[in-house]
């Protein structure tokens, strides 16, 4: 098949595209600058450079595609009701716009739990207006409208959507997992508030196994799945265990109040030097938010089957493998 991919030089589509191109997929995938395509060291993939928040930029990126992975998303921004509204929402409306288009149904876009509310039980995957609780931060409304926009397609016939409701990607080339690493091992992190708030992770190798599962299963067209492993933890846990397994001292707590306050600066910063906050005050809430995932129906309906089902086994990944990296680059 011939796939498009959005946010290629992302995190999740760095694992993601050799394992299509190894499966024999011919791949277009679409960046937002030249220095993000000059990672991607692949000829065999076809590299668009192009803005989801311009429709006319992706004009034609969908063009004789079967398939599309909706990657593209913002996280690190100085005002996440604007930013996040342009770039995640807007963006979304905009590729959608562009696979109709050009008649290109099949559609998968990650989203995450968090958009039924804040919850502690695991949840089912059920439609968001479903939901007894709401989004509390603007990263997840924005997802949950993004959801409902797509549903919406398909319920018009114009779209296959599948969503998958990712857990808390985690990996050992994951940038959060490398700057956690870091300040962890100089002393410099703190765990905002109790750390008791719950959430469920899900390493980046099974997302990408979630991801092919749903591209090639007929099942999926039209379904939300949710991707995590088969273990909620408390985020505190999942911070001691991996400063135990980097063998230094586990970090203390600060009261959730002095992020806010730290966050504030560094929104106000980032604005005053246009780059990309580390931390804004909607990361600080969805954070600290308390999820879980019930993946009953996606091992059910997909074969879904976690590599790394609790944390006690993907998280030593992150210290053994690819120790040193510096330099990303995609290829087969």
């Amino acid at each position: 098949m011939k796939l498009l991919v959005t946010g290629a030089a992302g995190d999740i589509a760095f694992q993601l595209i050799p394992s299509l191109v190894r499966q024999g997929h011919s791949i277009r995938a679409l960046v937002r600058s030249e220095k993000e395509a000059r990672s991607i060291q692949n000829p065999a993939i076809e590299i668009v450079v192009a803005d989801i928040t311009n429709p006319q930029s992706i004009s034609g990126t969908a063009a004789d595609v079967d398939a599309v992975f909706h990657l593209a998303a913002a996280l690190f921004v100085a005002d996440p009701e604007e930013d996040l509204r342009k770039i995640n929402y807007e963006g979304t409306i905009n590729v959608a716009n562009e696979c109709i288009a050009h008649g290109v149904k099949r559609f998968i876009f990650p989203s995450f739990p968090l958009v039924l509310g804040p919850h502690t039980a695991p949840s089912q995957p059920i439609n968001p207006e479903d939901a007894a609780t709401q989004p509390n931060c603007f990263h997840a409304l924005y997802k949950k409208l993004c959801e409902q926009h797509l549903l919406v397609l398909a319920e018009h016939g114009k779209f296959s959507p599948t969503i998958l409701r990712l857990g808390t990607v985690y990996g050992p080339d994951m940038r959060l997992i490398k700057a956690l690493k870091s300040f962890i091992k100089q002393g410099l992190y703190r765990i905002p508030g109790d750390g008791n708030y719950v959430f469920s992770p899900v390493h980046v190798d099974d997302v990408v196994q979630g991801m092919l599962l749903a591209l090639n299963s007929e099942k999926a067209i039209g379904q939300i799945y949710n991707v995590a492993d088969d273990m909620p933890v408390r985020y505190k846990e999942f911070v001691f265990m991996l400063a135990d397994l980097l063998q230094v001292p586990r970090p203390q707590s600060v009261p959730i109040a002095l992020y806010r306050v730290l966050a504030g600066f560094a929104a106000l910063w980032a604005r005053l030097t246009n780059t990309a906050p580390l931390i804004n005050n909607d990361m600080v809430t969805f954070s600290t938010s308390s999820f879980a995932a019930d993946t009953t129906k996606t091992k059910n309906e997909l074969g879904f089957k976690p590599n790394y089902p609790t944390i006690a086994k993907g998280l030593p990944t992150c210290i053994n493998r690819h120790q040193g990296l510096e330099k990303r680059s995609i290829a087969a």
